[in-house]
């Protein structure tokens, strides 16, 4: 009988969770996730290969769980990052700078991205870079609401453009001056 890992049944499996996505986590800094096992996966978490079927049902499962684990930190840090702002505009900034610093301590291994997935694993994925958005989506729509922002922004095109622009290593070629101008401009903003 395998041995219960916390005071519950819910806090072993959340830890076995974790066990899981940090094993996930170092294989992919090395390997394609199109290499990586369950079997090599459990063996880095020191669980069962059966342990690793009763969270995930399969590989393509656990990619998704996973980017949706990671995106949870990730939101919460950058909430708090704008969360002092006292104008859309400030808080634009505070945005633009989290991201920077965030990108930095956070990222989704390059190999994620050449998993061949299903169109509803591909749809299931979109769903952490769209709660990603919504902190800017609602910076923006305050923005605009407040006449910070341009009243005739096409905000369903800029917020993925802007999003895109400071999430990952595209924004580390740029000096952060510079990236707050060009997203004040982008919104129509005062620079």
């Amino acid at each position: 009988m395998p041995k219960i890992i916390g005071g519950s049944l819910e806090e072993h499996r959340e830890r076995t969770r974790e066990k899981i996505f940090v094993a996930l986590a170092e294989l992919l800094e090395t390997q394609d996730f199109e290499t990586i096992t369950f079997s090599r996966i459990a063996t880095a978490a020191d669980v069962g290969r059966t342990a690793m079927y009763n969270h995930f049902p399969d590989r393509e499962t656990l990619l998704v769980e996973y980017a949706l684990h990671e995106t949870s930190d990730y939101i919460a840090q950058l909430r708090a990052g704008v969360s002092e702002s006292a104008t859309p505009r400030e808080a634009a900034l505070a945005y633009v700078r989290t991201q920077l610093e965030l990108t930095v301590s956070f990222h989704m291994p390059q190999s994620m991205g050449k998993a061949s997935l299903t169109p509803d694993a591909v749809a299931r994925m979109r769903e952490h870079v769209v709660l990603i958005e919504d902190v800017l989506r609602r910076i923006v729509d305050d923005g605009i609401a407040s006449g910070d922002f341009d009243a005739d922004l096409d905000v369903d095109a800029t917020v993925p453009i802007i999003n895109s622009l400071l999430v990952g290593s595209a924004a580390r070629g740029f000096s952060r001056p510079a990236l707050e101008q060009f997203v004040l401009r982008g919104l129509g903003a005062a620079v």
